[in-house]
């Protein structure tokens, strides 16, 4: 983000501003001397235009499924048919960046892919492999892809195109837990943000028209409910869960984990 004139209404030079860039740099410059400034922050940006990648990538990543150790963890809850339909909603990719390793397509409502999230479960407890390392990336990254402009987009939200205003839409923070939510529940559309962060209006413009439902981790139900209180007063129809505060579970468990434990 840049600094204005506040007399002038021009920009300062380019090197001076914030960096606000989804990896989060927050590299800031401030300009010297007794300028009249004001920070553009609360003034509409225009944000660079998205990269995409070509389709053709999430259906190379389709195949191999046998060798998905998120998929054999799922093996062991649902039945074959309701993990292949899971498979096929949501375009659960395979890759050999880590052996056994999963990609999470981010996919818009325009069809378009954004990028893909890489991660690695271990088979047989579905949890993530963080030792020796957290093995997490991004699929642009691994293919080395120069100059990509990443703007993310929820987790499933290509699936609204088969929604109509007004249907109900729950929103998860993890991809694994939408996933699951839409084999354990299915009659909702399960997204997921990716992150505690994503929860954000730039992400969630899509679901204005919809009845949303939102699921944040144990501990998250403050942050998340006070930033839906503000969407609500754009014309948002969104509500917050109290499913995994009012049950007592410990903190940072999901839905999936309290759904998955009481089984």
């Amino acid at each position: 983000m840049r600094y204005v004139n506040n007399e002038s209404n021009d920009y300062l030079e380019e090197k001076v501003g914030r960096c606000d860039r989804e990896s989060k740099c927050k590299c800031h410059c401030r300009p010297n001397g007794n300028q009249p400034l004001v920070n553009i922050d609360n003034l509409e940006i225009v944000e660079p235009e998205p990269t995409f990648l070509n389709f053709d990538v999430v259906n190379h990543s389709l195949k191999n499924k046998q060798h998905n150790n998120f998929i054999l963890y799922l093996e062991k809850h649902f039945l074959r048919c309701q993990i292949d339909e899971a498979i096929k909603k949501y375009f659960i990719g395979n890759s050999d960046h880590w052996q056994g390793a999963t990609i999470f397509w981010q996919i818009d409502a325009n069809n378009s892919v954004r990028t893909g999230k890489v991660m690695l479960y271990d088979a047989y407890t579905g949890k993530r492999v963080k030792k020796p390392f957290p093995h997490i990336n991004w699929i642009h990254k691994v293919y080395g892809v120069k100059d990509f402009v990443l703007q993310q987009c929820l987790f499933g939200i290509h699936n609204l195109n088969n929604y109509v205003k007004g249907d109900t839409i729950c929103i998860v923070e993890a991809e694994k837990t939408a996933v699951i939510m839409s084999i354990v529940c299915p009659h909702y559309l399960w997204l997921a943000t990716g992150s505690k962060a994503n929860f954000k209006e730039k992400l969630l413009k899509p679901l204005k028209d919809y009845n949303v439902i939102v699921y944040p981790d144990k501990s998250e139900f403050e942050d998340w409910n006070r930033k839906i209180q503000y969407l609500n007063k754009k014309g948002y129809n969104f509500r917050c869960s109290k499913f995994l505060e009012d049950k007592g579970e410990a903190e940072g468990t999901d839905l999936v984990d309290s759904i998955l434990l009481a089984t």
